[in-house]
C-alpha cells in the first residue's frame, strides 16, 4: 500500500460526500486506502458515510472519544500505507493530490509533505472574507506563526508546521515521536509538528499539493476557533516548557495586561491618571490607524471594496478572541 488517507470527522454532513468523492477521483496509479473515522456525529454524517461506503468501499470506523486527535490516532493504527495522509472532512482534494504528494517525496529529502488549503469558489462572502483576512500578517501573526494554514505561500520551502487539513507523513514519524496527543481538543497537529521538528525530522511545503478547504460561516464560530487555537498554543508551551522568542510572542496578551496594570498602578500612585488616559487614547488611536491601513491593503490586494469593511471587524475579532483564549489558558 502506497498511501493511507485518514479522514477524522464529526458533524460534516454538508461537506463529507465531496471530500470522499475527491479521494476516489484521483489521477494516481498507485495503491491507496481511505479510512474515515466518525466522532459520534449526530447530524446524519455517519448515516451518510454508511451509504457512501457501499459505493466507495472505504474503511469506516467510529471514534467514541469524539475528538479529532483520537480519531486520527485510530485511523493511523488501522493504516497499512508507507505514507499516511490527512485531510479534513470539510475539505476536498485536488485531482493530483496523491501524485503531487508522491512526487514531492521522490524529489525532496523530507519526512512530511503538505500544501495550501485553498478557498472554494461557491461560498458566502462572509466565509470568503474570513479566509482572505486570515492571510494577513497582522491577523495571523506573520512569521511568528509557524502554521501554513490559511496562507498563500507561492514557493516551496521547509516549514515548522503543516496542518492536518493537508498533510502526509512517513509512517516512521509515528513510530518515532508517537501519535497525536488526545488531550488537545484543538492544535493537536501543531503539537505533533513540534515533536517532529524536535526529533530532527523535516516538513516540506509545496504549493502543488493542494486541497480546497471550507472556512467558518459566521463571525461567532470563527471567533470560537481563534479562541481554541490560542488555548492550544498555551497548552503546547506548558507541555514542552518552551521559552523561545516565538513562545513569548504567543504570550503577548498576558504581557499586555501586566503592562496595563503596572502603568495604571504607577499613574494612580503619582496622581497621573490624565497621563494614563492619554496613553490609552493614543494607543487605541494608533491601533485604529493600523487596522485601517491593513484593511485598505487587503481590499486593494484582492480588488474588493467589501473586504475592507469585513477586515475592520475581523482583525480586531481575531486579536480579542486570541487574547481571551490566552488569558483563560493561563488562569
Amino acid at each position: 500500500m502506497d498511501i493511507s488517507v485518514v479522514v477524522a470527522v464529526r458533524n460534516e454532513i454538508k461537506y463529507i460526500e465531496k471530500c470522499i468523492k475527491s479521494l476516489y477521483e484521483q489521477d494516481f496509479d498507485g495503491k491507496y486506502e481511505v479510512i474515515v473515522v466518525d466522532g459520534m456525529s449526530d447530524d446524519g454524517t455517519y448515516e451518510l458515510l454508511k451509504k457512501l461506503q457501499k459505493k466507495y468501499k472505504f474503511t469506516l470506523l467510529r471514534n467514541p472519544k469524539v475528538n479529532a486527535a483520537a480519531g486520527r490516532n485510530l485511523g493511523v493504527k488501522h493504516a497499512k500505507g508507507k505514507l499516511i495522509a490527512f485531510i479534513d472532512g470539510d475539505a476536498y482534494a485536488s485531482k493530483d493530490w496523491f501524485s503531487s504528494i508522491k512526487k514531492a517525496f521522490e524529489r525532496v529529502d523530507t519526512d512530511g509533505v503538505g500544501g495550501p488549503d485553498l478557498l472554494p469558489d461557491n461560498i458566502s462572502f462572509k466565509s470568503k472574507a474570513i479566509g482572505l483576512v486570515m492571510t494577513s500578517p497582522l491577523a495571523r501573526g506573520g512569521r511568528f506563526n509557524p502554521s501554513t494554514q490559511h496562507t498563500m505561500i507561492e514557493e516551496e520551502r521547509f516549514v515548522d508546521h503543516i496542518p492536518t487539513c493537508n498533510l502526509c507523513l512517513k509512517r516512521k514519524i509515528f513510530d518515532s515521536v508517537g501519535l497525536f496527543d488526545e488531550s488537545f481538543v484543538k492544535g493537536q497537529d501543531l503539537e505533533l509538528s513540534y515533536r517532529i521538528r524536535k526529533a530532527g525530522y523535516k516538513l516540506f511545503y509545496s504549493p502543488s499539493v493542494k486541497v480546497v478547504h471550507y472556512r467558518k460561516q459566521t463571525f461567532r464560530s470563527f471567533a470560537r476557533q481563534i479562541y481554541k487555537w490560542a488555548k492550544a498554543k498555551i497548552a503546547i508551551i506548558k507541555k514542552h516548557d518552551l521559552h523561545g522568542i516565538t513562545s513569548h510572542i504567543y504570550l503577548w496578551p498576558a504581557y499586555g495586561v501586566i503592562a496595563f496594570l503596572l502603568l495604571f498602578s504607577i499613574c494612580l500612585l503619582f496622581n497621573l491618571m490624565w497621563f494614563f488616559s492619554l496613553l490609552i487614547f493614543l494607543g487605541l488611536l494608533l491601533y485604529s490607524f493600523v487596522i485601517l491601513f491593513e484593511s485598505t491593503r487587503i481590499a486593494k490586494k484582492y480588488k474588493d471594496k467589501k473586504i475592507f469593511l469585513y477586515s475592520l471587524i475581523l482583525i480586531p475579532t481575531i486579536h480579542l478572541s486570541y487574547a481571551y483564549g490566552v488569558m483563560v489558558a493561563l488562569m
